[in-house]
């Protein structure tokens, strides 16, 4: 048989062309001119649409400019489902990319409502033939109706316009819109890299048909119900597809859902084929090779963190002197809060093993959604406190003794993310994580994560301004020597410091948005924020004397009695350096009874006194951060 022998050669999507595409077309329009009734031939038809799908969307595109080819495909298709024999009242034909559903109804049966739901395999590559439903009365309101990706509902009303005791009802639904093409939408997308959305159809096609006749203006409503298939649209619209004008039409279509509400409600006045147009922000985003690239980047960098902020953890948590000044109590917050994000970081790539498919259930991906989302928050409200702490020290210097200070720290930065999450997650339900990756749908991510973040990078990035400004501080009319040269180096190597605790290199997260620059900014971001806490590792524990002494210290009965002895960790020149710091030591003991006072708030966690320069009568902490002997 001819259809058979077009089937086959239609699974050979690559070596189709347009002019094929078209000879596809013509041979199924002859076959449903002989309206042929045979079971076989009709699922041929099916097969045959199905595997037209598969084909690039650009020869799809060429093929409908020049003959139309892909819906006259759609066309045939219908034609060829109204007229084939039912045997046991309905006939069900599922393809990977096409379903359908023929079925003799009678007037009794019509006037209780048809409800037609279907969703796509777990993969999304497929129509699952379990989640394809066609049954009687109204459904909707029903579990798998809800958690269906489309849901069609055909009123009662129906019943009026058959012309005898029985009609043919037409089911059919598309995996994508392969076959639907619209070349206005081509044009408006093709400005997508100055307007940063597309606009497509975001949904699975779903359409019914009574006897292959046009049904419009019908009294009572048909009701759809679509999930997006993409989270990250907005801007929904209804529509139904206009075989005259090839192009997706709002005609007799409305809205009934809000626009905050992921699931979108429609009601039409007619039948024919249905979806959702929407603006899909994030385009397609990186490629393959740029995804795995970063990937092992996370993998490794997130490890190195983890790794170094248990050492900055056990450090500071064991030595009593560090652990009882307040900036390194911060500085322990922080540590923590970054390692429990970076763990469950890893858990939430680590399962998704296969991109753009759900490879875990829906609450168990909240869950693990939710864990990020709330030390995502919490790291960087901890660096908000760290940001205000070096305002205290730096900027405000008179009046810094605040009561409870860490508690009230505390409170905040691990209160107000757990509230956020609460809210939000309470707000969107289970709109709340991707089905895809276990990370925030599009409008919680705004409102829950990226409004709250962007307010602690405004106020992180001020200070640091400020503290940069008065660190640069110099004296009037002084020479650049060797000296003032060193001392620019300790001023620059303080704003690396200060740099990464106020975490200011997360805002570069929001440049992601610049389209052209995405995959660089990415890239970078990915390098500055995995390795976030291996960087707060090195600095605050591999260049601090006090740190490096605490281990000798503990660690002196592993050690030989040379290496125990010696500077160990750091690089000595013997005699020499020792009088130097004797003589330091010196220095600073005859200034110490003045600086009393202020050296009790501050603590020797990172940064160095000397740095910065002041014109008198000008006083500013001396102690704050300091990083004496700190090898660079």
């Amino acid at each position: 048989m001819i259809v058979e022998e077009v089937a086959e050669i239609s699974t050979m999507t690559e070596t189709i062309s347009t002019e094929g595409l078209e000879i596809v077309a013509d041979i199924l329009e002859d076959i449903t001119e002989i309206d042929s009734t045979d079971v076989q031939v009709t699922e041929s038809v099916v097969d045959i649409a199905s595997n037209i799908a598969d084909l690039p969307e650009e020869e799809l595109e060429m093929a409908e400019d020049e003959s139309g080819a892909p819906s006259r495909v759609v066309i045939s298709l219908e034609a060829q489902l109204a007229v084939v024999e039912v045997k046991n009242e309905t006939l069900r034909i599922v393809e990977p990319n096409i379903a359908a559903e023929v079925l003799d109804v009678t007037v009794d049966e019509i006037s209780q409502g048809i409800t037609v739901f279907v969703s796509a395999t777990s993969d999304g590559e497929s129509i699952s033939d379990d989640d394809f439903q066609v049954a009687e009365g109204d459904l909707t309101q029903e579990p798998g109706a809800l958690e269906a990706q489309a849901t069609l509902f055909i009123p009662s009303v129906l019943a009026d316009r058959f012309s005898g005791l029985t009609g043919r009802l037409v089911i059919t639904t598309h995996l994508d819109t392969a076959l639907f093409r619209d070349s206005g939408l081509t044009e408006l997308n093709r400005n997508r890299n100055q307007t940063g959305f597309t606009r497509e159809l975001n949904s699975r096609i779903i359409a019914a048909s009574i006897n292959n006749e046009e049904i419009e203006d019908l009294e009572e409503p048909v009701m759809i119900a679509f999930t997006p298939i993409n989270p990250n649209g907005t801007n929904a619209t209804c529509v139904s597809y206009d075989f005259d004008d090839n192009q997706w039409s709002t005609r007799g279509c409305n809205k009934t859902s809000n626009d905050s509400i992921d699931r979108i409600t429609c009601e039409c006045n007619h039948l024919t084929n249905f979806g959702i147009l929407m603006d899909i922000y994030g385009g397609e985003g990186l490629s393959l090779q740029a995804d795995f690239i970063l990937e092992i980047i996370s993998y490794v960098g997130c490890c190195m963190s983890i790794l170094g902020l248990v050492i900055t953890i056990l450090t500071y948590a064991s030595n009593k002197k560090l652990r009882d000044r307040k900036p390194n109590q911060i500085l322990l917050s922080l540590s923590s809060s970054l390692l429990c994000l970076y763990i469950v970081f890893l858990v939430m790539i680590s399962v998704d093993t296969e991109r753009g498919v759900q490879d875990t259930p829906t609450l168990p991906c909240s869950i693990l959604a939710g864990f990020l989302h709330y030390f995502t928050l919490s790291s960087l409200f901890w660096m908000g406190v760290e940001g205000y702490n070096m305002h205290i020290l730096f900027i405000r210097v008179l009046n810094t003794y605040i009561p409870r200070f860490l508690r009230k720290a505390s409170l905040i930065a691990w209160g107000v993310p757990l509230v956020i999450v609460g809210i939000t997650g309470g707000a969107a339900r289970q709109y709340y994580a991707q089905t895809d990756f276990c990370f925030l749908r599009f409008w919680p991510l705004i409102g829950g994560l990226l409004i709250p973040v962007g307010f602690i990078m405004i106020f992180n990035i001020i200070i640091f301004i400020r503290v940069i400004r008065r660190l640069n501080k110099t004296v009037k009319g002084r020479q650049i020597d060797k000296t003032e040269k060193r001392q620019r180096l300790r001023r620059f190597q303080n704003a690396v410091c200060i740099l990464i605790l106020m975490g200011l290199t997360w805002s570069l997260g929001y440049l992601s948005i610049i389209r052209p620059a995405s995959e660089v900014v990415q890239g970078i971001f990915t390098i500055l924020n995995s390795l976030q806490g291996y960087f707060i590792f090195m600095l605050y524990c591999v260049r601090q004397p006090q740190v490096r002494r605490a281990w000798r210290s503990q660690f002196s009965c592993c050690l030989s009695k040379s290496v125990a002895g010696s500077s160990g960790f750091t690089s000595s020149s013997g005699q020499t350096n020792s009088t130097n710091r004797n003589s330091s030591a010196k220095l600073r003991g005859q200034r110490g009874n003045q600086n009393a006072g202020l050296m009790s708030n501050f603590d020797a966690s990172g940064f160095q006194p000397d740095t910065i320069m002041r014109t008198p009568p000008e006083r500013l902490p001396r102690a704050a951060y300091q990083n004496d002997g700190a090898e660079w």
